[in-house]
């Protein structure tokens, strides 16, 4: 971006020497070289025009070089919060360190994001479970909540080389979604809540976030091992199975 500015700059220096020739900076008809007015004119729209392309030019490359701004996922009122939510499972939860990451910066932010809404997911798993179990039915809306977090997903910046990746986490998200829309509005006579396994939307969950976990683990060999431990805690936290 310093380039950026900097091209912003020299274009604004260059209008503001246009200004003070074309407005009497020199007296005379002709400039200090020598050209006439009208010759020197000539000469500064094209310096001028010049300047706008190498301001537009690095702006594009300024660009071009900055990861995508990833924004943070809806952080969601389901009376779990994350913590929590992996002690209930229970399972080990442990933070990817981006800091200690050999990952690509563009994905590496990606990386950052998705893996708070996968948490965010957990919350909203492990709340619903609870309360569907008891016949809650009205206390929470897991489904409805699930949707917030797939809008969001589908809306991120993906970096091409974990396009197939962040389908499959939308995969996930989408068949545990079927499976609470399914159970409340089934209620009582939900079949599948204590043989979760045979739900169609879980089984397909529990495979898209096996397959995802892998690619991770196949695309990133070289993370130290606190990190692959992170990419295992996120994925088989919010697995049913």
């Amino acid at each position: 971006m310093l380039t950026t500015r900097r091209g912003s700059e020299v274009l604004r220096m260059r209008e503001a020497d246009g200004r003070n020739c074309t407005d009497g900076g020199y007296p005379l008809g002709r400039t200090s070289s020598g050209d006439t007015s009208a010759q020197y004119q000539g000469r500064l729209e094209v310096k001028k025009a010049m300047g706008k392309t190498l301001g537009i030019l690095s702006l594009t490359l300024g660009l071009a070089c900055t990861p995508p701004r990833q924004t943070e996922p809806p952080a969601l009122e389901v009376g779990l919060s994350v913590e929590p939510a992996y002690a209930a499972i229970p399972h080990r939860r442990t933070v990817w360190d981006e800091s200690n990451s050999s990952v690509p910066p563009d994905e590496k932010a990606y990386l950052r994001v998705i893996f708070e809404v996968m948490d965010e997911a957990v919350a909203v798993r492990v709340a619903g479970l609870q309360n569907f179990s008891a016949g809650q039915f009205d206390k929470s809306d897991p489904a409805a909540q699930y949707d917030q977090l797939i809008g969001f997903a589908r809306g991120m910046s993906v970096p091409g080389a974990l396009a197939d990746y962040h389908q499959k986490v939308l995969d996930a998200l989408m068949g545990q979604r079927q499976f609470f829309a399914d159970w409340k509005s089934e209620g009582e006579q939900f079949r599948f809540a204590r043989q979760i396994g045979d739900h169609p939307g879980a089984r397909a969950a529990s495979t898209a976030l096996r397959a995802a976990y892998n690619d991770l683990m196949a695309k990133y060999p070289n993370e130290s091992s606190t990190n692959k431990d992170a990419f295992f805690d996120y994925h088989c936290a919010l697995d049913f199975l």
